[in-house]
């Protein structure tokens, strides 16, 4: 799923913890969540991942803690939460409690 987030600054922090959370290295080639160059406008375009793949785990929200790793992080976080529960409401069930495939953040 893609969501443009005008709030976003582009720091990636997001992907930096997620990569962490699911492989203990700061890889961010392996995050669920991807922060995509917008080519007009302000922010930058949020991309979760629905699948594992070579490009990163599928994101469940780390349903496993009390917050995603990418809210703990983010400095916008009210809009990267409202990303997150449209991501959840949008997609099959592994979007809203599967436990393989990793976490988001």
């Amino acid at each position: 799923m893609k969501q443009d987030m005008p709030s976003c600054g582009g720091c990636r922090t997001c992907e930096m913890v997620c990569s962490f959370h699911h492989t203990g290295e700061y890889n961010p080639s392996l995050s669920s969540i991807k922060i995509l160059e917008k080519e007009n406008g302000a922010g930058f375009i949020v991309r979760l991942l629905e699948e594992k793949s070579t490009g990163g785990f599928a994101c469940d929200r780390c349903q496993e803690l009390d917050q995603p790793l990418c809210l703990q992080v983010c400095r916008e976080e009210d809009d990267l939460a409202g990303i997150l529960k449209m991501f959840a409401a949008s997609g099959p069930s592994f979007h809203k409690a599967s436990k393989s495939g990793g976490s988001c953040s």
